[in-house]
């Protein structure tokens, strides 16, 4: 259990109601006319399971149950609770299934517990449609834990097998061939990898997007299950690269890129619109590694991501409102984004429960 001070979650607190977690503020108050998203559920569900908050953990997990169709889930819920037509096997989905995995086996409750397993069981067969990096990368994620319940909790084996008899159309024992998903998700990202990736040029894609450590973090997750080192290699050799293209040596700080031209492979990195995602995303696959490979680079990189949150960063200002708890979204030229949305501040709550851990 991670032991963040509860004032820290004053501002997440803020943004949940009886339906989930705002997506967006206008400032540091929730924004209910831009309604409510899978995405940042998701995370904040992730968050709500690390520090034990057994009632956020129940809003959150609610939200997810109620988004799921047989496509996928849904993504967006409006302001008058209607669901737009958004579902389907992407990004979110991968979110959605990488929270459900976390939850099935560090819930509080074992209700909880159960109800993420089986949601997850029911969706899993929808895996094999997942195409994008960061869809793949989430959903590794999310089998990676929920390959862990039957071990974990045997007690409530029986009880999932129960309920899964009730649907009638759901496979019972589904362990086996979720390793057998991962693998070939693993490959498929792999491939990703291979064929996008040169000597100069060591990663997924032809272009530096957003939430970038989701990527190799998936990689060591899958090396972690088989113990193939291939899956090791490649997860840290895109983990340097991504290293050495965002961190600045001479200045000692991080500098991500934003979202106004990202970081193409031919091109320049763009140096606003930087995003506290980023920040989260580096200081959780750094946590991670360093507990696999004792590099001690690894945690001092994690530390120095961190401390991007707090000033270390392209404009030396601090993206933690101190009064509110909420985070900033992001360096622009002008300064910093004044809006303290949901995904900002669980990004840095995340990064810090990974960091603490």
């Amino acid at each position: 259990m991670v032991k963040l001070e509860d004032y820290s979650l004053t501002h997440i607190i803020r943004m949940t109601d009886d339906v989930g977690i705002f997506e967006h503020c206008i400032f540091a108050t929730p924004d209910r006319l831009e309604g409510y998203c899978t995405d940042d559920n998701a995370r904040a569900l992730q968050l709500a399971l690390r520090v034990k908050k057994e009632s956020l953990v129940n809003t959150y997990l609610r939200f997810i149950v109620s988004a799921r169709t047989p496509k996928g889930f849904h993504q967006d819920l409006k302001s008058d609770f209607t669901w737009r037509d958004d579902d389907g096997v992407n990004e979110g989905f991968g979110r959605a299934m990488a929270a459900l995995g976390e939850a099935s086996i560090s819930a509080p409750t074992d209700d909880q517990k159960l109800t993420a397993v089986f949601i997850f069981d029911k969706q899993a067969i929808l895996i094999k449609d997942a195409r994008e990096p960061r869809t793949i990368a989430q959903v590794i994620t999310g089998i990676f834990h929920r390959m862990k319940f039957e071990a974990a909790n045997s007690n409530l084996v029986p009880l999932l097998v129960m309920r899964k008899k009730l649907e009638g159309n759901t496979l019972v024992g589904l362990s086996g061939n979720l390793e057998i998903e991962l693998i070939r998700l693993a490959d498929r990202l792999t491939k990703f990898y291979l064929t996008n990736s040169s000597s100069s040029w060591k990663w997924y894609e032809d272009l530096i997007t957003y939430d970038n450590g989701r990527l190799p973090l998936a990689l060591f997750y899958a090396y972690q299950t088989t113990g193939n080192k291939k899956y090791l290699e490649v997860a840290k050799e895109s983990l340097d690269f991504l290293i050495d293209k965002t961190y600045d040596n001479s200045k000692d700080y991080f500098s991500f890129p934003g979202y106004r031209g990202w970081f193409p492979k031919d091109g320049e990195k763009a140096l606003f619109g930087q995003q506290p995602i980023e920040a989260g995303s580096i200081v959780e696959v750094c946590s991670e590694v360093f507990k696999i490979t004792k590099e001690r680079k690894y945690l001092d990189f994690a530390k120095i991501a961190l401390s991007w949150y707090s000033g270390k960063n392209i404009l030396g200002i601090s993206l933690i409102d101190k009064i509110t708890c909420g985070i900033y979204d992001g360096l622009e030229p002008w300064g910093f984004n004044p809006n303290q949305g949901a995904e900002s501040t669980i990004s840095y709550l995340l990064a810090r429960s990974s960091f603490e851990s």
